[in-house]
């Protein structure tokens, strides 16, 4: 600890006070201290870029725009690793609250910027505001599992995106709107952002306290490694590598919409630049009250395949945004649906990440996540760029291409996961379709080291069985001739050995119960018309071990007509 804080600041990072000791509303409390955050982050941004604009000529607004954008990423880059570091090391409620008095002090500060108009001070302020957003993202992600129950993250984690883009929102018309009834007093507005700061102090004072989890790792300056050994570890969990890759693509994706929505207002909609930006507030509206829906429908599963699913649903907008560029109407809706599937793809993903990363990495985890995010912010200006400037394209045209990028990208990513997206699919859309009624199987998947065969097996018994249980992966006999080759990229699909080779297939099988998963044989043929001695063997083998083999057989209620399973011990 040494290494990181001198003695004065140790004792009062020791001595931080909290209204809290119970923890009852800390949620409430974390929600209100990053919510007035962000308002403040906006309303700074914005209209520090009024003054300069002001102070410096119309003429140089573009640069002023390019230089803003460029100074409030760059610490994003540069200290997301050693913020993560940091919440890994001390308590996450003690962090946010240093962060607060951090603010107060620049708001403070702010209050001479605006009054001197100095152009480097108000350039420094941005990079230190920035700065301190850097650091106090991970620990306000970080802390959501330690203040509330594992299956209460979702719904905490749509709470918290929703008010963020709500604070997006608010603080970017705030900025305009206090810029004009104060007719350009721009120290009067330093002084409501200094309010604001104090009262995201006292709201972080009434989180509950949070002990360290005990992380002894220290800061390192060469950054970029420590976030390459931080991904590298998290293959070693499965699907937490593609989480973070999911979740910082949906900053690209909205970055990309901010920058590009602008210039496609003025070309095909004929509308101001103005119009422009409250276009992209439909889209900021549309990512909070997805988030908030995915947060209450996901419960106790953390639904990845609705954040691949979601995927899908976003390239679809942007491409319809190209083919009909000019209906304003259009325009709306389709970004308002972009919006709201972009809310229902990152809340799993972030959701996934905090529990799964480990109480000792989350912070390290959420760092590297935040680094590739804002790496994704600065690809979207050069993506745009390239396509405007480089190609020549429209920027109807550019949505068109970050289309097909969210589809390739949501391509991969399903077929990553695919053992979370099936059961998605099939519980939460393909049974309505084809007359499906989901067996009460809690009790089996609870049961540890299971196997499952499904006899007679077709695509259709195959994928609304994945739909009674996660992490469900099927093992296909490579002679059958109904499984397709192209099968080997997905993740939960498995060829192997010819189902006549039954020693073979139970020592595969047994391979994927120790993972953890859920094995499921397919095979063409019922295990009835095997022969005798072979049949024997193969369930011999489950009685000398501690795994259970299920045999799973479809049936069918004549009263209703819908179809159904059962699960047989062998």
């Amino acid at each position: 600890m040494r290494s990181i804080l001198p003695t004065p600041l140790k004792k009062l990072f020791g001595n931080i006070p909290s209204f809290s000791k119970s923890g009852k509303h800390s949620l409430i409390y974390l929600n209100i201290t990053q919510f007035l955050g962000v308002i403040n982050d906006n309303v700074f941004k914005f209209v520090m870029a009024f003054l300069l604009i002001d102070t410096l000529g119309h003429s140089e607004a573009s640069s002023i725009l390019s230089a803003t954008g460029a100074i409030y990423v760059i610490p994003f880059l540069l200290f997301s690793s050693s913020a993560g570091i940091l919440a890994d090391r001390f308590s996450k409620q003690k962090l946010l609250v240093i962060m607060k008095v951090a603010e107060i002090i620049l708001m403070i500060l702010a209050i001479f910027a605006f009054a001197t108009k100095a152009v480097w001070a108000c350039y420094t302020l941005l990079f230190i505001l920035s700065t301190h957003s850097a650091i106090f993202g991970p620990s306000k992600y970080g802390i959501i599992p330690e203040l509330v129950p594992a299956d209460k993250v979702s719904r905490a984690n749509g709470l918290v995106t929703s008010f963020t883009y709500l604070a997006i929102i608010i603080g970017t018309f705030l900025a305009s709107f206090l810029t004009e009834i104060t007719n350009r007093h721009f120290v009067l507005i330093a002084i409501f952002c200094l309010f604001v700061a104090t009262g995201g102090f006292f709201s972080a004072l009434a989180i509950k306290p949070t002990t360290s989890q005990g992380s002894k790792k220290k800061i390192n300056l060469l950054f970029v490694r420590e976030i390459y050994k931080t991904l590298r570890g998290a293959r070693n969990v499965r699907h937490l590598l593609p989480a973070i890759c999911g979740s910082s693509f949906f900053l690209l994706i909205g970055a990309f919409t901010q920058l590009n929505i602008i210039p496609f207002a003025l070309q095909s909609l004929n509308l101001s630049e103005v119009a422009g930006g409250y276009l992209f507030l439909a889209t900021a509206l549309g990512i909070a009250l997805g988030a908030f829906l995915a947060g209450k429908a996901s419960r106790k599963r953390i639904e990845l395949g609705l954040s691949c699913l979601a995927g899908f649903g976003i390239a679809l907008f942007f491409i319809l945004i190209a083919l009909f560029p000019n209906h304003l109407l259009n325009v709306v809706i389709c970004l308002i649906a972009i919006g709201i599937l972009g809310g229902a793809f990152i809340v799993p993903f972030d959701t996934f990440i905090q529990l799964s990363s480990g109480d000792e990495k989350r912070g390290q985890t959420i760092g590297a996540t935040n680094f590739l995010s804002f790496l994704g912010v600065l690809f979207a200006s050069l993506a745009l760029y390239f396509f405007n400037q480089v190609i020549g394209l429209s920027s109807a045209h550019s949505f068109a291409v970050m289309g097909v990028v969210t589809l390739i990208a949501s391509i991969a990513l399903t077929l990553n996961l695919s053992d979370m997206v099936l059961p998605f699919f099939s519980r939460k859309i393909l049974r309505y379709f084809l007359r499906f009624s989901p067996p009460k199987q809690d009790a089996v998947e609870k049961l540890p080291k299971k196997i499952l065969i499904l006899e007679s097996a077709t695509w259709k018994n195959a994928i609304l069985l994945a739909g009674t249980m996660p992490n469900i992966h099927f093992l296909i006999p490579s002679g059958s001739k109904m499984w397709h080759r192209l099968l080997r990229f997905v993740d939960s699909f498995h060829l192997i050995q010819n189902e006549t080779e039954f020693d073979q297939m139970l020592q595969t099988a047994k391979i994927y119960a120790d993972k953890d998963l859920v094995p499921c044989l397919l095979l063409e043929r019922p295990l009835s018309q095997k022969v005798q001695s072979s049949t024997s063997s193969f369930l011999d083998f489950f009685k000398r071990t501690s795994t259970t083999v299920l045999c799973v057989k479809p049936i069918k209620d004549p009263s209703t007509g819908k179809s159904s399973f059962v699960f047989e011990k062998g």
